[in-house]
C-alpha cells in the first residue's frame, strides 16, 4: 500500500488588505470630516454675501458722497438747517442707483431693497460750513443694514 500523504495549508506570515471594521471607522471619520468642510463651506458663502452686500451699500454712499462735494455749496441738495438739519430722500426712480439690483438704474416705479438719504446741517461745526451725513441702508430679509459716511462742505 502506499504512504499516505499529509497536506499542509501554507499560512503566510502576516495578511494583507483590511478588516471590515477597519473599512467602517475609516468611512465614518471620512465622513465626519466632510461633514466639518462642508459646514465650513457653508459659513464662507454666507459671510461673503454679506460682504458683497455691504461692499455694494458702501460703494452707493461713496458716490453720492462724491456727487454731493462736486455741488456748489447753495446747491438745493445741499440746503440744511440748524441741528438735527434737513434729510435729503430723492424717489426711488430718480436716484440713479439700481434700487431692485435688476440690472436697470431709475425705471419707472422702482422700488427695493437699497436706499439712500442724506442730512445736511448748516454753520456746524463752524459758521459757513454744512455737515453732511449720507446714509446708504439695505434691507435684507427683513434686517436693514446702515452705511453713514459724513464729511463737511465748506463755503470757498
Amino acid at each position: 500500500m502506499w504512504p499516505k500523504q499529509t497536506y499542509e495549508i501554507i499560512k503566510p506570515r502576516y495578511q494583507h488588505g483590511f478588516t471590515l471594521i477597519e473599512v467602517i471607522v475609516a468611512i465614518g471619520i471620512f465622513s465626519i470630516g466632510i461633514l466639518a468642510v462642508f459646514s465650513m463651506q457653508i459659513s464662507a458663502i454666507t459671510a461673503n454675501t454679506k460682504a458683497r452686500h455691504s461692499t455694494t451699500v458702501l460703494t452707493i454712499a461713496k458716490d453720492r458722497v462724491e456727487d454731493l462735494i462736486d455741488l456748489p455749496y447753495n446747491h438745493a441738495d445741499l440746503i440744511g438747517s440748524p441741528a438735527p438739519g434737513s434729510v435729503h430722500a430723492p424717489n426711488a426712480a430718480a436716484d440713479f442707483i439700481d434700487n431692485d439690483e435688476n440690472g436697470q438704474i431709475d425705471e419707472a416705479g422702482e422700488t427695493g431693497q437699497i436706499s439712500i438719504t442724506w442730512t445736511v446741517i448748516d454753520d456746524q461745526p463752524l459758521p459757513g460750513t454744512k455737515t453732511v451725513r449720507v446714509s446708504a441702508v439695505r434691507t435684507v430679509s427683513g434686517r436693514p443694514r446702515t452705511v453713514a459716511l459724513d464729511f463737511i462742505k465748506a463755503n470757498i
